[in-house]
């Protein structure tokens, strides 16, 4: 019998710094489908700004299809770890090895969360990128999500908590910022 991780399980599991990227983890942990993810959806869904001269990183979960088996688990984790080293290509040209993320949460829903996919995908990046996350932005975080945080934010060291913000542009204006937190 396999069992399933609950959230408990992954907080007891990381130490306090690394909540963070399962914070941001879990958002990418999104719908259920049996449909395959193509290259194509995902360069969609998972790219770098052109916008900025910083490497940063944008998930749209908009249309994000579930990974249905190791295979596509294996294929995803992939691809993210190749975006996210080439936004730090991007940043060292300027004298930075850090990233960003920007993460788009329209039609977020947390109900049905692929746990070996968060889990394998966290255990990865946090062996390929340590203390790379320069800041991580969420914009139009669901309302579960922004209540949850309030509680894990407590458990966070300053400096983590300094690499996140919540923003709703629905109500324009900032729903988190460390800065504005003190």
């Amino acid at each position: 019998m396999v069992r399933k991780f609950t959230y408990l399980d992954e907080v007891i599991r990381f130490s306090i710094k690394e909540i963070l990227i399962l914070i941001l983890i879990i958002m990418f942990g999104i719908g259920s489908s049996n449909k395959t993810i193509s290259t194509e959806s995902l360069n969609e869904m998972i790219y770098i700004s052109e916008d900025v001269e910083f490497g940063t990183v944008i998930f749209s979960t908009k249309d994000w299809i579930q990974p249905s088996d190791e295979n596509e688990i294996v294929r995803i984790t992939s691809f993210i770890a190749n975006v996210i080293t080439k936004a730090l290509l991007k940043s060292q040209k300027i004298k930075e090895n850090k990233f960003d993320v920007l993460v788009y949460l329209e039609n977020f829903k947390i109900k049905q969360i692929n746990y070996q996919f968060v889990k394998y995908l966290a255990d990865i990046l946090k062996q390929l990128f340590p203390e790379k996350l320069r800041k991580a932005v969420l914009v139009d975080p669901p309302s579960i999500f922004i209540h949850s945080y309030e509680i894990i934010k407590k458990f966070i060291d300053k400096p983590t908590r300094a690499k996140m913000s919540l923003i709703s542009t629905k109500e324009n204006r900032i729903l988190y910022d460390d800065v504005m937190d003190d």
